[in-house]
């Protein structure tokens, strides 16, 4: 009975162990499992989805429990995507923003970033993009210049010394001198400009209204008044594009005047940046290197002229889910501070990093490491377009340049119709 007894006790004894080391391994499993988690990160930059989506699935092969889900939509459609996820309940971990309206829009959603360690490297040039309220609430995707692309294999043709032209005399002869002999170098115009496109027609404007503010993107984005300071240089460049561009102007669209016009040298210039260089170099291997120059709006004109440089976009955290901030802040340190992620971004993404960490030297082409001079310079200078009020370039700017190209509306009206717009906006973001 005694024996009968125990074999039943260390039955029951076995039995409830493994019952608990069952629980055990269940509990574990679905800890396990519970700390998998979702980033869900918003990209306004199609042309790069790609290769976010290889930094995504890099990072995951180091970090098994983080899956990355990048989401696009750019093209002038970004903003009002952006604003969908959030009415809907769906906010992003890590946003793209593009400029200060942008950032304010979302400011009380937004993480203050200063103790990242990403953001002890950030070009100080580049800091006030992305500051709102006093926090740092916007890191830079990368360092953009802004200026006339100029296409080195037509400028040799015509003769043209491009390091010569220093003044904005000297860039107007050069003008005159390729549209004089468009035959002979075999262009079917000087520019190739895409004036179908509203936001190459605001970026081109920032050549003018940016000076004013003295790389302060804050005081520009708090500006309740369209900057004319620069305004006569402003009419003299929009009527030499007027002139002496591909026409009809306004069905000029920015994909062709990029991949057909100025890469097979039917134009010698274009008011592009170097965003365009991984679409040059996709279509020929060494054409950045070898064919791609650019030059400054000289505005000043003064010999202080230099290309504008800056960023248009600022990654920020989202504080709408506590739990994955951790993993959203990890991920963009790792982005931001690791060599893996460096060789993506300086050799896929073909960006000039907007960090100091990042090895310069090396950047494939020298124009690329050139606008890291001048962009990390004491005197570099931002453009400030992405500083207008939301839906200004679209509603005002862009349109009524379009008319002015057409000889729609005259430069007074034109003066006068977008201070009233750009002031009504203004007022009304701001709340005043």
């Amino acid at each position: 009975m005694k024996k009968r007894f125990f074999k039943i006790a260390k039955l029951t004894f076995m039995l409830s162990l493994s019952l608990i080391v069952l629980t055990c391994c269940s509990f574990s499993s679905q800890k396990e499992k519970n700390s998998k988690i979702t980033l869900n990160f918003f990209n306004q930059k199609p042309e790069i989805t790609a290769q976010y989506q290889k930094l995504a699935r890099m990072y995951h092969a180091k970090h098994p429990n983080v899956n990355i889900q990048i989401t696009t939509s750019g093209q002038g459609g970004g903003a009002a995507a952006l604003q969908a996820k959030f009415a809907s309940g769906e906010a992003p971990d890590i946003i793209m923003l593009g400029g200060l309206p942008e950032i304010d829009r979302y400011k009380d959603h937004l993480i203050n970033l200063k103790d990242l360690k990403a953001s002890k490297n950030i070009v100080p040039n580049l800091v006030s993009g992305g500051i709102s309220n006093k926090r740092m609430v916007g890191i830079p995707v990368n360092l953009e210049a802004y200026g006339w692309s100029y296409n080195k294999a037509v400028f040799a043709k015509a003769g043209i010394d491009a390091s010569k032209i220093n003044n904005y005399s000297e860039f107007l002869k050069a003008v005159e001198k390729l549209n004089s002999e468009k035959k002979k170098i075999g262009i079917d115009a000087v520019f190739g400009f895409n004036g179908a496109d509203t936001n190459s027609i605001a970026s081109v404007s920032a050549q003018f209204t940016s000076l004013p503010y003295n790389n302060n993107l804050v005081k520009a984005f708090k500006s309740k008044t369209f900057p004319w300071k620069y305004e006569r240089q402003m009419k003299n460049y929009y009527d030499l594009v007027k002139k002496y561009n591909v026409q009809p102007i306004l069905s000029v669209k920015y994909d062709p005047s990029v991949q057909d016009l100025f890469f097979n040298g039917k134009v010698a210039m274009i008011p592009q940046g170097n965003w365009i260089i991984p679409t040059l170099d996709g279509l020929e291997k060494g054409y950045v290197q070898k064919n791609l120059g650019m030059l400054p709006f000289f505005v000043k004109n003064d010999g202080t002229d230099r290309l504008l440089t800056g960023s248009s976009w600022y990654l920020g955290i989202t504080k709408d889910h506590p739990k994955r901030q951790k993993a959203a802040k990890d991920f963009i340190n790792w982005m931001y501070t690791s060599k893996e992620a460096e060789n993506v971004i300086i050799n896929e993404m073909r960006f000039v990093p907007a960090i100091k960490n990042f090895d310069v030297s090396r950047l494939p082409d020298d124009l690329s490491k050139q606008i890291y001079r001048i962009g990390t310079s004491k005197n570099a200078q931002s453009p400030v377009h992405k500083q207008y009020p939301n839906g200004f370039t679209n509603q005002a700017l862009g349109p009524y340049i379009q008319r002015y190209f057409v000889n729609g509306i005259s430069w007074k009206e034109l003066k006068k119709e977008t201070s009233a717009k750009y002031r009504q906006l203004r007022e009304i973001q701001s709340g005043e």
